[in-house]
């Protein structure tokens, strides 16, 4: 019993760790007609999500924060471990306002807001690990 518990326990190990594998994804975001990083854009959401689902059907998104120096870094199942690899549609949100005063001004256009409209597209490659986004302003 004590060897089965053993096998079984390994087995596990060896066929339920890991999941999709992931590749580093560090970015910078831009504003069009510019080279320097948007730092206004600082706490803004960046949502990736695959186009295609894995084998399973499954499409394992990930998503970051945009620093206050206008880069990001993407987590899907750990910290800044990145994302699956292939082409990804990506958002970019304002942050959620917590309080009672009126919203900010949104400093970019809302269709960037969604995976279906923002037009945003990275194509996520193990050695290729540094994207940029260009956006307009509003």
């Amino acid at each position: 019993m004590k060897r089965l518990s053993l096998f079984l326990l390994s087995l596990v190990f060896i066929i339920g760790c890991g999941g999709p594998k992931t590749v580093p994804v560090n970015g910078t975001v831009v504003f069009t007609g510019t080279t320097e990083t948007a730092k206004e854009l600082a706490g803004y959401s960046i949502t990736m999500e695959p186009e295609t689902p894995n084998a399973e059907g499954k499409k394992h998104s990930g998503s970051g924060l945009i620093g206050a120096d206008g880069t990001f870094k993407i987590s899907t199942f750990e910290q800044n471990d990145g994302a699956v690899p292939g082409k990804h549609k990506v958002a970019i949100t304002p942050p959620v306002q917590n309080g009672d005063g009126p919203a900010p001004k949104p400093l970019i256009p809302t269709r960037y807001g969604d995976l279906g409209t923002s037009g945003l597209i990275i194509n996520v490659e193990a050695g290729k690990p540094n994207v940029k986004l260009e956006v307009s302003k509003k």
